[in-house]
């Protein structure tokens, strides 16, 4: 049995909280050498015991801050990361801690047996604590299952499973939590398995929904356990990471623009040579009726059946489209850059899976300049539309200094019978205006309302805050 929680907020720790412990280690250090005589009865376990507790606070800080400055962003080098495992005190644990401070320097001061007995059973239990779950961490083992790709807004799972490879003990209440970087966030899900028998795996999983576009990496794994008194947390950290490439959203092109882009497309001169009597497509053969045209029966089943049978075709038009996207930004990490980068591209896709669904045997190609550039040519088939997805997805907007010799190009090299469609996020000073011609259709986003161009059957957050996962 297992539960998963998801935290939506970034992994940001205060790094107060590991300073603190780290100042109160300073501080008792120097009590202990400033003010000898209060220490100067002590016998040599308790200047043993003192100068532990002492070194044990101030590692725990330093821990803490070590842990703060990794999920910032920082990069340990190898050669500093000298063990997976790691402790950590909870707050009831410190409580603990300090009335067995108490205790033991009553016990000192006053020469009383009774203090000292107490303190002693108050130790056993923190010490087992720790020598509990560190058995634990020892014998486990995690791995983790993930899709290679998903698309924004789509609702998918990552199984985590847990083997014990104890031959007598079980894990109990073992929380692993792992981690979901982005170039924009940092999210983490836990997934808690409240006990794993001995020589046993069982699996968890969390469920995510991304809405950023691009490459998450998944990792390192942390596995966690308090069990059974939550005096001390144990920790083991397996550096195991996977990746997921996000897909651009895909949603319905809007009635307005479909009829806007099929007018244009009538307007282009059409040279097609005469290759028969009928141009179109063969439908279905059915019986003539009055009125039909008599060159269109088919005399081999009018012979067979007996009666008249005629030939029925529907119109055929397989238009060409070769899509120019000019993603110009000068900042990606500003929030309407991003947002309006993501929906051209989704609009992009979403125009070229209609259009290939439409049109079986048309040619369609895409074209995009921003940060470097991406060109595809494919059909509406789903083996040449993953290459265009894994393409869309890691995209990125910049200088995009190609775009002038990528208009000039296609109007050179493409036929008169394929319609170009310009999509730019320039807000002003096309650099290609004077190459705009009839056969073009140039699309601005900053000049239309997004619900005009594309709607979504599932709901779209507004906001690039991280992000919710349902469970």
């Amino acid at each position: 049995m297992s539960d998963s929680i998801l935290s939506t907020n970034r992994s940001k720790r205060s790094p107060f909280a590991g300073i603190l412990p780290i100042v109160v280690a300073l501080l008792l250090t120097a009590v202990y050498f400033r003010a000898p005589q209060i220490a100067r009865n002590w016998s040599v376990p308790g200047h043993i015991f003192f100068r532990g507790v002492v070194v044990l606070i101030g590692a725990s800080g330093a821990i803490r801050v070590f842990q703060t400055l990794k999920r910032s962003g920082f990069k340990f080098p190898l050669w500093f990361i000298v063990s997976q495992h790691r402790m950590t005190i909870p707050v009831e644990g410190w409580a603990y801690l300090g009335i067995i401070i108490v205790l033991f320097t009553g016990a000192m001061l006053t020469k009383q047996n009774t203090l000292l007995l107490v303190f002693a059973l108050m130790a056993g239990p923190f010490v087992i604590n720790g020598w509990m779950t560190f058995g634990m961490l020892q014998a486990a083992r995690v791995r983790r299952k993930v899709p290679v790709r998903a698309m924004q807004g789509e609702l998918f799972s990552v199984e985590i499973t847990l083997r014990n490879s104890r031959p007598w003990f079980a894990l109990w209440m073992m929380t692993v939590t792992d981690e979901i970087v982005h170039e924009t966030e940092t999210l983490s899900a836990s997934v808690l398995f409240s006990r794993v028998s001995s020589r046993t795996t069982q699996s968890g999983q969390y469920q995510l929904r991304l809405s950023g576009r691009g490459r998450y990496v998944l990792g390192p794994i942390r596995a966690a356990s308090r069990f059974p008194l939550g005096l001390v947390e144990r920790s083991r950290v397996f550096a195991t990471t996977s990746e997921i490439l996000i897909y651009p959203r895909i949603g319905r092109v809007s009635q307005s623009w479909r009829q806007r882009l099929g007018g244009a497309t009538e307007l282009n001169s059409r040279k097609s040579p005469n290759l028969g009597l009928f141009q179109d497509d063969f439908n279905q053969l059915r019986e003539f009726r009055s009125g039909d045209n008599p060159r269109a029966i088919h005399w081999r089943s009018t012979a067979r059946r007996g009666q008249l049978i005629l030939r029925e075709f529907h119109q055929n038009r397989e238009h060409t489209l070769a899509i120019i996207v000019d993603l110009f930004g000068e900042s990606f990490h500003t929030v309407m850059t991003r947002e309006q980068v993501d929906f051209a591209l989704s609009f992009v896709a979403s125009l070229l899976i209609e259009r290939g669904r439409e049109c079986r045997d048309g040619y369609l190609s895409l074209t995009a300049v921003g940060e470097s550039r991406f060109d595809w040519e494919g059909q509406g088939t789903s083996s040449s539309l993953e290459s265009l997805f894994d393409g869309l997805a890691l995209f990125q907007p910049g200088p995009a200094t190609e775009a002038v010799e990528v208009v000039r190009t296609k109007l050179q090299q493409l036929p008169t019978t394929t319609q170009i469609l310009i999509v730019t996020t320039r807000k002003a000073g096309l650099p290609y205006q004077n190459l705009l011609t009839s056969r073009v259709e140039l699309l601005n986003l900053n000049d239309v309302r997004e619900d005009d161009l594309l709607t979504f059957e599932d709901y779209r957050p507004a906001t690039r805050s991280p992000r919710s996962v349902e469970v």
